[in-house]
């Protein structure tokens, strides 16, 4: 690693930043709300622990307020017809795209992720919006081909109504956007709850939508505690769908509240990716694409490779090629241009990775690069690697959302395969190897949602994907994503 110490070199570039993040408020029916009776949230730079803004919560008669905006903008949804749709979102992409610079500033801030991995997720949103806005042209009534006794059978695509929506805060500007996108583009009203941590992202998309002529009420922005908003929301006869990116033990939780009104979900939750690399792949590539893809967001991405399994004739050259790249990573401000990994999101992932890397030592791993805290301010943590960490250890068993890397080896494809899905969660795999005839088995024993090949290469705009097991359900991206923010009304009709 070329630098462990973060300096004050980008201080003054920081703080000139911070005076331009916005005020910050919760949207409804309407208008924003720069305050509330509800004690404000302090929305913290994790770069260097200075507070941004101060946000305000939603109470519970704020709550009701939107759920009433919702429900009259769905009670007039006929005249926001798909190519009304097709117009709001095409217009927000290219107010999202003129903003690129401002936006991706204000993600750094808050986040802290380096400033080129905040463009890229504008660019994402930009093209998601693009994207929604041209499915919502195709949402049309389907001759279902049955005319048996003299009646016509066809199915119309109807929006399934008000959508409350939860979103986590490590892509703030792509989660809620994908989310927005799919459901305007099915003439859903949305009540988001964005993540408290980066408010200031979700407010940018409002103001997109806003300014590109979303009827009132389609979309209601709040923020606050999120056992009482979740509760409120989903218990409300108003809201007809839940959404929920975050992790497993909220979408439980958010899961029991959905079947106490029998309301569908979809529920994109956590993982614990395993990567296997086999002896006759192209060790050195693998490395290197591996390593970038779990360093990104500093180790806070929940599809990235988070275990990472080597077949023993190739593990010594592989753990040498992985350290090779990890060295090489700077650990920094994400205003840095030279940046490749900025700061964890808040204080609390700070706390958690000291102790799963602790664990970790305690039952045997070995430390082979990092494994501390960064000095001086900011949530910074050292890219770290383990090898040999024991199965049971927390770093094996649960999610962590860290810069962690632990590398162990296997024997044989049984072996790797058993290792693999040992896990209660599904969500990704990544299988490094030339031999077509494993790569076959692999992606039918492999219990998750995506599989990638030779790539990190993982979800876009276009592809629907979904975890299984314990990480969720309910297609995310693509048309099937679409598909779960309509109901498909069959319509018979005499000849």
């Amino acid at each position: 690693m070329r630098s462990t110490e973060v300096t004050g070199q980008h201080n003054s570039m920081i703080a000139g930043a911070n005076s331009d993040y916005p005020t910050l408020g919760i949207f409804i029916d309407g208008e924003f709300i720069e305050s509330s009776s509800a004690a404000p949230k302090e929305v913290i730079n994790p770069a260097d622990e200075t507070v941004l803004g101060l946000l305000p919560s939603a109470t519970p008669q704020l709550l009701e307020r939107a759920l009433h905006s919702a429900e009259r903008a769905f009670g007039s949804s006929r005249r926001f017809l798909p190519e009304n749709r097709q117009e709001v979102l095409a217009r927000a992409a290219d107010i999202l795209a003129e903003r690129e610079a401002t936006i991706s500033l204000r993600i750094v801030l808050e986040q802290g992720k380096p400033l080129g991995q905040a463009r890229a997720e504008v660019g994402r949103v930009v093209e998601l919006f693009r994207y929604y806005a041209h499915l919502a042209l195709e949402l049309c009534d389907a001759d279902l081909g049955d005319n048996r006794h003299a009646i016509r059978r066809s199915s119309k695509p109807v929006p399934i109504g008000v959508v409350a929506a939860f979103t986590a805060w490590n892509f703030p500007l792509v989660l809620p956007g994908r989310k927005l996108a799919m459901a305007i583009a099915a003439g859903c009203p949305v009540i988001l709850k964005a993540a408290e941590e980066t408010p200031a992202a979700a407010i940018e998309l409002v103001r997109a939508l806003q300014e590109a002529g979303l009827p009132e009420g389609y979309l209601n922005l709040v923020f606050g505690n999120p056992a009482e908003i979740s509760k409120q929301l989903i218990a409300s006869p108003v809201v007809r769908k839940i959404s929920l990116t975050g992790s497993i033990p909220v979408g439980k939780a958010l899961a029991r509240l959905a079947a106490e009104g029998m309301k569908p979900a979809s529920m994109e939750l956590g993982g614990h990716s395993a990567a296997l690399v086999f002896a006759d792949a192209d060790i050195e590539a693998a490395a290197t694409e591996l390593a970038a893809a779990k360093f990104a967001n500093a180790g806070q991405v929940c599809t990235a490779p988070s275990r990472f399994f080597i077949e023993m004739p190739a593990y010594n050259s592989f753990v040498d090629a992985f350290l090779c790249k990890v060295k090489s990573l700077k650990v920094g401000k994400g205003l840095d241009p030279n940046t490749d990994i900025g700061p964890l999101a808040h204080s609390r992932r700070i706390d958690a990775t000291v102790g799963v890397v602790e664990d970790a030592i305690a039952r045997g791993a070995q430390i082979v690069t990092g494994g501390n805290r960064v000095k001086g301010a900011g949530y910074f943590f050292e890219p770290t690697v383990l090898c040999e960490a024991m199965a049971e250890s927390v770093i094996m068993r649960n999610e962590y959302f860290a810069p962690l890397a632990p590398i162990n080896g296997f024997k044989n494809e049984m072996e790797a395969v058993r290792m693999a899905n040992a896990l209660p969660y599904g969500l990704a795999a990544y299988i490094y190897t030339q031999s077509r005839e494993r790569i076959e088995r692999l992606t039918i024993s492999l219990e998750v949602g995506g599989v990638f090949i030779n790539t990190t290469a993982t979800v876009t705009e276009l592809t629907p994907f979904c975890g299984v097991k314990e990480s969720g359900y309910g297609y995310e991206g693509g048309r099937r994503g679409l598909d779960t923010f309509l109901h498909y009304k069959l319509v018979n009709t005499a000849i």
